[in-house]
């Protein structure tokens, strides 16, 4: 590539710098490994990203090197080692609010859903509990189920998915009636022919029992930072968090950047819905291209609001400063600590679990929460008045029980939950 331009001096210059040539990121998936019908990313965004690691953060590429050979990556002072250190950079950060933990998550993009809400939940359960920032600033996307999958390890409350819409075509009609995973927007589809309406139903692509599995992970205040170049999936994971109040979205644009949709790419589609008489040929000489194909709504106050278009707006908008350019987004970080040091920090602990003359006993151990309901096999089987501190629960007529979960409430109002399998 050669670049000519007239200096200042008014002589004419050239520089030339060689291409570099890199193979793009192998498709997304879910836990089922239905790739083509989970993602949800911007591919420019993701290859420039990629691209900046290369150039500019080497030792990243490193560190996954390390990882794949079985050994212990280099990481820098205050950093968290992790097994995927292309997706998450963990760190500890210092504010004058206090010290707090902060997880980057970079991309959604990869390969197992499961394995990336796995990695997350240990990368912040090494982190300092009493307040979290997670910045996807920049995040072009992924996979929409782990996106959204990560969602319920940040609260206590019932993840709903964000639902997924197609326009009414008789072609999608007949897509959707080839697939058998897409039988669910036939019924809305079919109906349109006398309702005249211009899209399906909305249906979620994150099937809900799995975003609600495992369920609150982290008890400490939570906050969110953002910015225009979060696209697709990590639109979706913005959403859901200010959607489920699960803490302040700190962004430093006026939205996210309003590409939540479900992305299919054409060589994936002609092999997974084999139409007949299609008009999707395939495109000479290896070509391929993509369409975003499903928009996706809101949920909780906002059901109903497209957020393809729109994007997230902020709850807190903050400018980006000079010190944060050139020192580490340390203003940036200073205010995420005030946000997270105005919010309490919540604990509920499952520290143990005893079976005594059919009855379960639970070892609590409880910060900020005055009120706790336990459930058994997913049935309410008490609720208790609890102290700070510890605190032990019997349930009489218990002792079968295959899975606990408590709920702690301050006020009136879930702030916490904890499960046992």
């Amino acid at each position: 590539m050669t670049v000519s331009y007239i200096g200042t001096d008014g002589v004419a210059r050239e520089l030339r710098e060689n291409w570099q040539i890199v193979e793009n990121r192998p498709s997304a998936a879910g836990p089922a490994g239905e790739a083509s019908l989970v993602l949800g990313l911007d591919h420019e965004s993701e290859e420039v990203s990629r691209a900046k690691v290369m150039l500019f953060v080497p030792h990243v590429i490193e560190q996954q090197l390390a990882v794949d050979a079985g050994r212990s990556p280099d990481i820098a002072a205050g950093e968290t080692a992790s097994t995927m250190p292309e997706v998450f950079t963990a760190r500890t950060v210092q504010t004058p609010s206090g010290t707090f933990g902060h997880i980057r998550i970079h991309t959604f993009h990869v390969p197992d859903a499961g394995a990336f809400v796995e990695e997350f939940v240990r990368l912040i359960g090494e982190l300092p509990q009493n307040g979290l920032i997670v910045d996807v600033r920049g995040n072009g996307g992924g996979s929409v189920w782990a996106s959204e999958l990560t969602l319920q390890t940040l609260t206590p409350r019932r993840i709903t998915p964000e639902p997924f819409q197609f326009i009414n075509t008789p072609l999608n009609l007949r897509i959707c009636r080839s697939n058998p995973t897409l039988r669910a927007w036939v019924n809305s589809m079919e109906q349109s022919v006398e309702t005249g309406a211009t899209f399906s139903a909305a249906l979620p692509l994150t099937p809900e029992d799995l975003a609600n599995r495992i369920g609150q992970q982290y008890f400490g205040p939570v906050v969110l930072i953002t910015n225009a170049r979060c696209y697709s999936a990590t639109d979706v994971f913005a959403a859901g968090f200010q959607d489920h109040a699960i803490g302040t979205v700190l962004g430093t644009d006026d939205n996210t950047g309003a590409g939540g949709a479900n992305v299919w790419e054409q060589g994936r589609f002609m092999e997974d819905f084999p139409v007949a008489s299609s008009p999707y040929l395939p495109l000479p000489n290896g070509a391929g291209m993509r369409v975003a194909i499903r928009r996706s709504l809101r949920v909780g106050e906002r059901a109903g609001t497209p957020l393809e278009d729109l994007g997230v707006v902020p709850d807190e908008r903050h400018r980006m400063t000079r010190r944060d350019l050139l020192e580490g987004n340390v203003d940036l970080m200073a205010r995420a600590g005030e946000l997270l040091r105005s919010q309490p920090v919540r604990e509920l602990t499952i520290a143990d679990v005893t079976r005594a003359d059919g009855s379960l006993r639970l070892s609590l151990k409880t910060a900020n929460v005055d009120r706790v309901d336990v459930y058994l096999d997913r049935r309410p089987r008490t609720s208790v008045d609890i102290p700070d501190g510890r605190a032990d629960v019997t349930v009489p007529g218990a002792g079968a029980a295959t899975s606990v979960r408590v709920d702690g409430f301050a006020l009136g109002e879930l702030v916490a939950s904890s499960r046992r399998l």
